[in-house]
């Protein structure tokens, strides 16, 4: 009996963080193509989408200055 509600509880946590994923993929898609027809809204979505599909690598760093004491 345990081992059936286990499985039950790994089927529905497997499925929420599918759909958790899907709905995430979906966001930025649906926000890249409102913000190429040029449509700039400003919401909590499309600002949150923007910076994550913003975001800067170590590349991208500008080069630290030493502070000179």
């Amino acid at each position: 009996m345990i081992l059936v509600l286990a499985a039950i509880l790994a089927v529905f946590l497997a499925g929420s963080t599918c759909g958790i994923f899907a709905m995430l993929v979906i966001g930025i898609h649906a926000e890249e193509r409102r913000t190429a027809r040029g449509l700039a809204e400003t919401s909590r979505v499309g600002t949150a989408s923007r910076r994550v599909l913003s975001t800067r690598t170590c590349d991208d760093a500008p080069a630290r200055v030493p502070a000179g004491r």
